[in-house]
């Protein structure tokens, strides 16, 4: 990706062998970049949800970029037996 990454804000979520939704994000450019520690199932509502096993697999370390609505919920899985974090910044590209 060329150009800057500017962050305009962050959440984090513990993720586990049970579904977790994080709170509303604020997410004014559209644009989130999720992390997660550990490999994780992932689903993008406009409502908490819970996630499962056909939701989007996200690999642990791996910057995962999408375009979502303000207010929108990510909902996260482990998708092994060891349980970690997913973060999720709200990002703008360019200057």
């Amino acid at each position: 990706m060329s150009g800057q990454i500017r962050v305009i804000n962050n959440a984090s979520q513990a993720v586990t062998d049970s579904s977790v939704s994080s709170s509303a994000l604020v997410v004014p450019t559209g644009l989130i970049r999720v992390v997660a520690t550990v490999d994780s199932y992932i689903s993008l509502t406009a409502a908490a949800a819970t996630a499962d096993t056909s939701g989007i697999v996200i690999a642990a370390g791996g910057e995962n970029f999408f375009l979502v609505d303000d207010g929108s919920f990510v909902n996260g899985l482990r998708v092994g037996g060891t349980s970690g974090r997913i973060s999720i910044t709200c990002v703008s590209l360019g200057r």
